[in-house]
This record gives C-alpha cells, sequence and structure tokens, in this order.
C-alpha cells in the first residue's frame, strides 16, 4: 500500500508540474510578440586611489597619482580626473561632485598620470583631485577624491654657453668674444653656431628633479627675430645649432618653465658676432717678420731695408688684389676673423728666426675650416706662426728642429736647400750671397766650409698630406769614404784624461758618425797603429775618439803626424726629411667625385735666402698659386 501510496503522489506532482507548463506555454504563445523577458541589472564598477600621495599632502611639484577600477560584470572602459580649486569644493568636497563642470574632467585610459596642480609663485593653494571611472555600458563609478596642497617657486633663470666651451663657461648672460664663422650648412669642418643650456628649480628635491622646459628665441640686432630659429612651443630640448645666419650681431635668448608652468624671472641671453665669409679678394700677404736694427745680415735676421715684402709682393703679382700687410711685433697685429674671411688665400711669412708670438692660431684655423686657404712660410714656423694643432688640420705633425735660433750653434747649420718632391715644383738651393752662416768642417788637414741656414723645422706628413719639398743637407754630397786624412794624438778630451803610454793612446778625428777605421798610421815614427775602440759623439762637440795600440816603444807624442782611413755616414740624420707639406680636405659628395673644403700648405724654410736667378723661386710659387686655387680635387 505504500508502493500504491508513493506512485499516486507522484503522479499528482507530475500533473501539477505538467499544468503550470502548460499555462507557461499558453501564455508565450498569446504574448508571442514579446519576448524580451526581464533583463540582468548592470552593476557600476569601483575606482580607488592606489598609491601615495595621501590624502593632505603638500607637494613642491607636480605628483604622479596612480588608481585602478574594477567591474564586477564587465570591465572598465576609461578614468577620468578633474583637478578643482573652486572656493566652494575646497570648503565642502562632497557637495561639491553635483557641481563639478563637464569640462574639468580629463579623460584618460591610463591608471596613473602626472598631475601638475598649477598654482601661483609663491603661494600655496589647495586642491581638491576627484576621480571616477566609466565601465563598457557607460555606467560611472562613484566618485572619490583626495585633497593635496602644492607650493612652487619659479625656476632659476636658464644659463648658456658657446658649445665648445666647457661647463665653468655656463652664464646668465653669455658673451662669445671671437667673431663666429657662419655657412649656409654645417659640414666635416664646419660644425655650425651651437649653443646649449639648461636650468634648475628651487624646488627640487635629492630624489626628484623638476621637469624643466625652453622657449628661445634668435634675435639680430636691433630688434630683428630670426624666427627660422625661435621656438614656438615650449620644448626639453637644450642644445640648438645655427646655420646661414648672414653676417650681423645677435642675441639668442632662452626662457625657462616647470612644471607648474611657472617661467624665469627672465631668459638668459648669449650675445655672439657673424661673419659670412666673401673670399672676395685673391691673396692677403701676411708678414710677421721680426727686424731687428742690431742684427747682422746673413745669420737668419732680416735688417732694416731689406725687402722681404717686395719680393712676395711681386712673386704674387699676376693677382691684381693682393692685399700686404707687415708686422713687426705682435703689438699691434690686427687678424680679425672678418679680416681673414675677404681673401680665399691667406700667405703667412716669417722669414727670419726671431720668434713673433702667435696669437691667432685659432683663428686661422677657424678660418681654413669655412674653406679659406692658408700656406705658412718660414723659419721655425712652429714657433713663429702655427702650433701642432693647427698642424692637425692637414693630418701632420712637426718631428722636431733641426736646432734653435741661436747662431752659434753652427753644427745644426746644415740646410742648403729643398728638394722637390712633386711635379712642377723646381729644386730651391740657398743664394749663398745672402748668407754668412755656414758650417765649418775638419776634412783632410784643413777646414772647409758650407754656407747654410739655421733652425729649419723638419715635418711629417700625415695621411693624405703630400711632401712637396725635402731637406737638403749639405752632407747631400759628400762621400763616405776618406784617405789620408790627419787625426791629433790627444792626451785630454774633454773629461777624458789618458796621457800617451809606450803601449797606446788616443787619437782625434775631425769628423762624426765614423763608421771604421782601417789605417792608423804615425808619419812621424813610421809605425802603423791597431785600433782597440772607437767612440762616436764624445764631450759637447760630438768628437770622435779611437783608442790605438803599437809596439812597445816611445809613447806617440801630440806633435806626431798621424795619418788614418776610414769610412763614415755621409748623411744627417736631416737629410731628404719633409720641409714642406700641402694637404687639400677632401669630402665625396656621394658619387664619383670629391669636393675640395680647404687647402693648407707649410714650407718650414723662408724664401728669402733661396736662389731665384734662374726664377726657381718664382716658378715655384706660381706653381703652388696655382695649386691653391684649383677649382677641383688635385
Amino acid at each position: 500500500m505504500a508502493e500504491n501510496r508513493t506512485t499516486s503522489m507522484s503522479g499528482g506532482r507530475f500533473a501539477l508540474v505538467l499544468a503550470l507548463s502548460l499555462v507557461a506555454m499558453a501564455g508565450l504563445v498569446v504574448g508571442c510578440g514579446d519576448m524580451a523577458g526581464t533583463a540582468t541589472v548592470n552593476q557600476r564598477p569601483i575606482v580607488e586611489f592606489t598609491n601615495v600621495p595621501a590624502d593632505q599632502d603638500t607637494f613642491s611639484y607636480a605628483p604622479v597619482v596612480t588608481w585602478k577600477g574594477r567591474d564586477a560584470d564587465g570591465f572598465v572602459e576609461h578614468y577620468s580626473y578633474a583637478d578643482i580649486i573652486d572656493s566652494t569644493a575646497l570648503l565642502d568636497p562632497q557637495y561639491y561632485i553635483n557641481f563639478i563642470p563637464e569640462e574639468a574632467w580629463i579623460q584618460t585610459a591610463a591608471t596613473s598620470d602626472t598631475v601638475y596642480l598649477l598654482t601661483e609663485s609663491g603661494a600655496i593653494t589647495q586642491h581638491v583631485f576627484y576621480l571616477k571611472c566609466t565601465d563598457d555600458r557607460d555606467a560611472e563609478s562613484v566618485i572619490t577624491y583626495r585633497t593635496f596642497y602644492r607650493t612652487n617657486l619659479p625656476p632659476r633663470v636658464p644659463e648658456v654657453k658657446w658649445m665648445f666651451y666647457s661647463d665653468s663657461a655656463y652664464h646668465e648672460n653669455s658673451i662669445v668674444p671671437d667673431t663666429l664663422y657662419s655657412l649656409d650648412e654645417p659640414n666635416e669642418t664646419w660644425p655650425g653656431l651651437g649653443f646649449n643650456w639648461r636650468s634648475s628649480d628651487p624646488d627640487d628635491r635629492e630624489l626628484y628633479r623638476i621637469p624643466l622646459e625652453y622657449r628661445y628665441y634668435l634675435e639680430r640686432v636691433p630688434h630683428d627675430t630670426v624666427w627660422e630659429w625661435t621656438a614656438r612651443n615650449w620644448t626639453t630640448k637644450q642644445d640648438l645649432v645655427f646655420a646661414g645666419l648672414p653676417t650681423g650681431h645677435y642675441v639668442f635668448s632662452v626662457w625657462a618653465r616647470d612644471d607648474g608652468y611657472e617661467v624665469s624671472a627672465r631668459p638668459a641671453t648669449a650675445t655672439f658676432d657673424v661673419y659670412q665669409p666673401s673670399f672676395e679678394q685673391s691673396i692677403l700677404l701676411f708678414n710677421c717678420t721680426t727686424e731687428n736694427p742690431n742684427a747682422r745680415a746673413g745669420f737668419g735676421n732680416i735688417i732694416p731695408g731689406t725687402q722681404i715684402g717686395d719680393l712676395y709682393k711681386m712673386l704674387a703679382s699676376d693677382y691684381p688684389d693682393v692685399e700686404y700687410h707687415h708686422y713687426t711685433t705682435s703689438e699691434g697685429m690686427i687678424l680679425h676673423k672678418a679680416f681673414l674671411g675677404r681673401f680665399r688665400l691667406v700667405i703667412w711669412f716669417s722669414e727670419n728666426a726671431a720668434k713673433t708670438e702667435a696669437l691667432f692660431q685659432g683663428k686661422v684655423r677657424d678660418y681654413v675650416r669655412v674653406g679659406g686657404k692658408l700656406w705658412v712660410i718660414g723659419e721655425l714656423a712652429r714657433q713663429n706662426i702655427i702650433s701642432d694643432s693647427t698642424m692637425s688640420l692637414m693630418g701632420s705633425t712637426f718631428a722636431g728642429a733641426t736646432g734653435g735660433v741661436t747662431i752659434s750653434r753652427t753644427f745644426d747649420a746644415e740646410f742648403t736647400g729643398a728638394v722637390s718632391g712633386v711635379d712642377g715644383l723646381p729644386d730651391l738651393v740657398i743664394d749663398t750671397s745672402k748668407t754668412s752662416s755656414s758650417f765649418r768642417e775638419y776634412w783632410n788637414g784643413a777646414f772647409r766650409t758650407f754656407p747654410c741656414l739655421p733652425g729649419i723645422d723638419i715635418m711629417s706628413a700625415g695621411s693624405g698630406a703630400e711632401s712637396a719639398y725635402y731637406f737638403k743637407s749639405y752632407t747631400d754630397t759628400a762621400s763616405g769614404d776618406v784617405s789620408n786624412d790627419l787625426a791629433t794624438v790627444k792626451a785630454n778630451i774633454d773629461t777624458i784624461y789618458y796621457p800617451p803610454t809606450p803601449v797606446d793612446c788616443l787619437i782625434k778625428l775631425g769628423r762624426s758618425r765614423v763608421l771604421e777605421v782601417t789605417r792608423v798610421e804615425n808619419t812621424t815614427r813610421g809605425i802603423t797603429g791597431q785600433v782597440v775602440t772607437l767612440t762616436n759623439n764624445v764631450g759637447s762637440t760630438n768628437q770622435t775618439v779611437v783608442k790605438v795600440s803599437y809596439p812597445y816603444g816611445e809613447p806617440w807624442a801630440t806633435t806626431d803626424t798621424v795619418r788614418v782611413d776610414y769610412r763614415f755616414q755621409p748623411y744627417s740624420d736631416n737629410s731628404l726629411r719633409p720641409v714642406g707639406v700641402r694637404y687639400e680636405r677632401l669630402v665625396s659628395d656621394e658619387g664619383s667625385t670629391y669636393i675640395v673644403r680647404y687647402r693648407v700648405a707649410v714650407f718650414t724654410f723662408p724664401l728669402y735666402y733661396m736662389d731665384n736667378s734662374q726664377g726657381a723661386v718664382t716658378q715655384m710659387f706660381k706653381s703652388m698659386l696655382n695649386w691653391f686655387f684649383l677649382p677641383y680635387a688635385h
């Protein structure tokens, strides 16, 4: 019976469910035009601050505020925040929520932003920072907020400097003392006219530096703004390179602005002068030969009346617009960049050994780098005219001079001419009528003299440089084998005291760089000695000393006649080393041809003392001018 009751009850429940289902279906059939049913209610998203700054914090900079949002039944579409300084909001932030202007909201997809909290200089400003988010169904979260305080001081006045100066040269008002050359475009040898600037903010902290922005403008005085070099908007860049500036006087000004949009009290300024080289004249002859009324003619010194300038003016006479200047001392010497930039070629020469201070090496170097041409000529060119840094223009350096300027050092006076290293340049020899400087050499029992010049610099040719001339020494024609030369028996040679003994003695030769002695004969005694030792460069006069042994007997006497056969190195160390180098700076035009940026030549020997009786100096000079003014790569 229990089973029957259970079955009966189950059947009743089934009938009830079936009846309800039929009713529901009937309702659906009747209302088949409205099948939407009841929709699920969208849940609002939630947003919250996730980091410091905390509520009521005070800042002297623009803080980075971060947040996060979430949506239980979707996702957050974007965030919005508003920085409010309205007095009503400050009194009651919660009440003001309903009055936040729509345009005050800043929309972002990010979960952080730098909030500038703008304020007035020197003031403490209260801000209410409101935050909300919006989900994918356009539902907005409850608005949350924090109160912040902002203090702000304007950035310091910027400092500016010329780009090649060190950091110690930064100043609020910088003045570039020298004129600056200007070309239309920077190139491999002219980097442009550049300035760097910087500033800082009093609100900086050890772990935080206020980000600064700058605006700048260039003004050609008086009051002519160069708009091409003016920043229309604020920028974080801190350097600028100008090009194409016409000749004139300029003021470059730079303002600074901090993250609160406070601007520096005044701008930094850089004042400078610009000259765009015209190269309108052909040649400047710049004579810095020192005049010495007490000098002896022929010893590398120029006395009043010597026609050095006339020689160069004659050599350059094919050009009608040559300009000549002679400065006997550094005082009063005028060599402005604007003056140099008028000439296509500057020939700077010093025809004596007296030193002229090289006050203008930097000006000459800058002149060359903007396309000028330079020819340096004269004795001791390194000391008189240019330096190794100037020589770097042509990939060359000075390897040292043959001697100093002191004429008593006659063993340094061995330059007799220049041997050509380039087709079209003739060999040059000194004019013996213009110099009494000479080298005295003991040869076969007598002294002979060689007219020479002292103090000619030796150079080394760098990569791409062309050795135009080589040092010609009086030794170039000497023979290395000597027979029956005279030698002297010595008891004392400088610091060596070695009197003759019955078995050996010292003899001195009138020659240096001796390689081998093959015969030593005392003709007074009819005895042939044997060489024990051979020593070159003994004492202050670089003597050659030979120790000789002989059979036991009377010591050789200083009055004995001694004949010697020997072999020596006839060429000096200076022989055939460069004394004239020329160089052209070439750059590729990205094709098969090359552009000449500049040409430089340095001759370390004077032209006045070279023999021009057959026109050799004139031929050399004209050939060099043709090379300088050649319009294409050589």
